[in-house]
């Protein structure tokens, strides 16, 4: 596949993503230009839990099972990703340990994109930024939402347990 090709690839790939989605077409050029392509096996290891995180991780194709080593045997999988997916998203705007292992399920193709490289691309195009921040501020509403109403589902009195 000629280089031209295989970019236009990335860049559709990128558009299939939430974040990426906000930002305009050069932005994506960018970025795609500067991912890095990474071939797993089944059972290769992306990155472990509490290693400083520097990147994010577009899952081009496969699975990934993410992984908590502190829960017990059989408990230990948070949660299983598949293509076309972002992992490791707040990577992309700080710095901060991976919560989780990222472990291939099955063979996968993932693009590495730098923390670097994507803040770089947010400086240069101001109007980009300002949509992925309108669009991370209503997701974290979302998110907040959500939380309160467990909270208050946790805090509701609970009956007594019936004695027999």
């Amino acid at each position: 596949m000629d280089f031209e090709k295989e970019l236009e690839t990335e860049i559709a790939l990128l558009r299939e993503i939430a974040t990426f989605d906000v930002l305009d077409a050069e932005a994506l050029r960018i970025l795609a230009i500067s991912a890095e392509e990474k071939t797993l096996a089944a059972q290769d290891v992306l990155f472990r839990a509490g290693e400083t995180a520097d990147c994010g991780y577009i899952l081009a194709s496969g699975r990934l099972a993410l992984v908590d080593p502190q829960r017990p045997e059989g408990q230990q999988v948070v949660q299983e990703v598949h293509a076309v997916a972002l992992v490791g998203e707040t990577a992309l705007i700080a710095a901060g340990p991976r919560p989780a292992t990222a472990v291939a399920m099955e063979p996968s193709v993932v693009l590495r994109l730098s923390r670097a490289a994507f803040l770089k691309v947010l400086e240069a195009n101001p109007a980009s930024a300002a949509k992925l921040r309108r669009a991370f501020a209503k997701r974290l509403e979302r998110m907040m939402k959500a939380l309160d109403s467990v909270r208050v589902e946790l805090e509701a009195p609970r009956p007594a347990p019936r004695r027999r």
